[in-house]
């Protein structure tokens, strides 16, 4: 009986879902893709020729303040560029949230419905606020990321705590116990103030209004009724997509014992059936969210047939589009992997971070590069040491300037329980390359650091590391200018901790923090011939996230790990395996 009532439900689901496939369509038409192939990249372009009108190749928190300050009148440009996509955001929610009401509500042909769309637009513009767009800000960015990511909003999905941060943080039993509270309360809000969204953009209340009468309607649902409704409601979309995904990745394995060339076609129609999928899923879990927050019956109106003709070719548009994609993901299956770089030279917690016990160690896996650190000493030699602070790792006071190089090498590094002596970075360097390693040399610099430092490493090290294969980079953006200077055969990347205006630099590539990372800056440094780098994927998400983004290296303090997942998708390659990656890259989005 219950299976029959659940089988029901789902069925009347995506029936209302088909019926109201065309006003859907439409809506994300409007919404999403105006957004994605207009205003985004004027957006980029803008941004990148603000930053030339300043005379600065890049834009990063070492030089933010000097940058603003460079020339007032392309500050204030600055300025209003950032409220302009405030407001972007800010209408796209509001778009999504009237134009889903009216499909619960109302029954009209397209041309009507695009027409309230348009009306929509100047309505929202209109009644817009300080408060309703930093609340709306707070709610989707804050309150429920899930909305976030599943609604994919450019410009909102960039505003995430790096993830280095946190593990940092996780480390920490108290503060990931605090970090746990924390999150249960934001959805605890997010579940009491489910209602205030329409409230805001449909009644037009202002936010305090929302705020009280969300909680009022909630309060009279039941509090923890609104709570594990929002939680099923999100887990279940989840849930939805993983058994379709699993169900067409079962059919594929059985499909790829067939001939190649028949395993290839049911591939293909396999990864089309799994984007529809991702895409009605999607839809449906934003009608039930409106339906949910607005009060609204998902099945209410009446739904009168509309040209079934024009919903099917919508639907033979989308596979023709999701077709295209299919043949190249699975015709040029990772033709070309990243490189493998072993964060600070260490495999996950077996051995001391920068010493030359953990380079021989890390050597026997073979990374491509090992990333270490070097700094100046008091004496203007050079030590390898990652920290500023010596306390951590040595127990010493003090950083780098306060010793000599004789005084460092004398000192033992321990962690993870385990102990070895500082290195000098000429013993480190001539290590490796008995070793045959390469290795990717950062540069950290301190207000210490003596005029000169670059010219004596360079002078002393640097055919040493161009005959090596070696690379460098930093977060010193004179550090790459310098080795660019010396010779432009010395391959240099310059570190950004966040994705914001692509830079124009002299950089022959760029590591970044990965979750950072998209698309469009890989795409971009492709144009340019920049490699890009993602720093510092420690799980199988986050480095199947930097596969996706097609990078050019990832650093990873999980080296074996990082192998391991590369070997999979490439060794043992198969339509089926293929298919799984991208099952679990679009349930990565929910």
């Amino acid at each position: 009986m219950w299976e029959t009532k659940a089988m029901k439900r789902i069925y009347d689901e995506w029936k209302t879902l088909y019926q109201q496939f065309d006003r859907l369509l439409l809506l994300f038409a409007v919404v999403f893709m105006t957004v994605e192939v207009v205003w985004i990249p004027l957006n980029s372009w803008l941004s990148e020729v603000l930053l030339g009108l300043t005379g600065y190749a890049y834009l990063s928190p070492t030089n933010l303040l000097v940058v603003l300050s460079a020339r007032w009148w392309v500050t204030v440009l600055f300025f209003l560029q950032v409220l302009a996509n405030l407001v972007i955001v800010y209408l796209e929610i509001g778009l999504l949230v009237l134009g889903l009401t009216r499909i619960l509500k109302t029954d009209e042909n397209l041309r009507s419905y695009l027409n309230f769309l348009f009306s929509a637009i100047r309505r929202i513009l209109i009644r817009i606020s300080v408060t309703k767009v930093l609340y709306v800000l707070v709610y989707s960015a804050v309150f429920f990321p899930f909305l976030r990511k599943i609604l994919q909003i450019y410009y909102v999905d960039k505003l995430i705590v790096p993830r280095f941060i946190l593990d940092h943080f996780s480390k920490n039993p108290l503060i990931a116990l605090l970090l746990m509270v924390v999150l249960f309360l934001f959805f605890w809000l997010a579940a009491r103030l489910l209602h205030s969204l329409p409230l805001i953009y449909g009644e037009e209340k202002s936010v305090g209004q929302a705020v009280r009468i969300s909680f009022h309607k909630s309060k009279q649902f039941g509090p923890w009724k609104s709570y594990f409704r929002l939680l099923w409601l999100v887990m279940g979309t989840g849930l939805s997509f993983l058994f379709i995904g699993l169900g067409l990745y079962a059919l594929q394995t059985v499909a790829d014992r067939l001939p190649d060339q028949l395993a290839f076609g049911l591939a293909m129609v396999n990864l089309i059936l799994l984007n529809l999928a991702h895409y009605g899923i999607v839809s449906l879990f934003l009608l039930k969210f409106i339906s949910y927050s607005a009060a609204l019956d998902l099945s209410a109106p009446s739904q009168k047939k509309m040209q079934p003709g024009l919903r099917l070719g919508i639907l033979l548009l989308a596979a023709l589009y999701f077709g295209t994609q299919a043949f190249i993901s699975l015709y040029f299956p990772f033709q070309k992997l990243p490189v493998t770089i072993s964060h600070r030279g260490v495999d996950g917690e077996k051995g001391v971070q920068n010493t030359i016990d953990s380079l021989e160690n890390i050597a026997k896996l073979k990374p491509d590069y090992v990333e270490m650190d070097v700094q100046e000493t008091k004496d203007g030699l050079f030590v390898v040491m990652h920290d500023t602070d010596l306390k951590a790792l040595t127990g010493k006071r003090g950083g780098t300037h306060d010793y000599s190089l004789s005084e460092l090498t004398q000192m033992e590094a321990s962690e993870n329980g385990q102990s070895s002596p500082v290195p000098s970075f000429e013993d480190y360097l001539s290590r490796a390359e008995a070793l045959q390693q390469k290795l990717l040399v950062e540069i950290k610099t301190t207000s210490a650091d003596s005029p000169q430092m670059m010219e004596n490493f360079l002078k002393a090290y640097g055919q040493r590391l161009i005959a090596g294969g070696h690379q460098m980079q930093s977060l010193d953006y004179g550090v790459i200018q310098a080795i660019k200077a010396y010779d432009k055969k010395l391959l240099s990347a310059f570190i950004l901790p966040f994705n914001s205006i692509y830079p124009d630099t002299a950089a022959d590539g760029y590591t970044m923090e990965y979750t950072s990372l998209d698309q469009v800056f890989t795409f971009k440094s492709w144009i340019r011939k920049k490699f890009v780098y993602a720093w510092t994927p420690n799980d199988e998400e986050g480095m199947v996230q930097a596969l996706q983004l097609q990078v050019d290296g990832i650093i990873t303090d999980q080296l074996r790990e990082l192998q391991e997942t590369m070997k999979s998708f490439s060794d043992h390659q198969s339509y089926a395996d293929l298919l799984f990656l991208q099952v679990r890259l679009l349930l990565l989005q929910f």
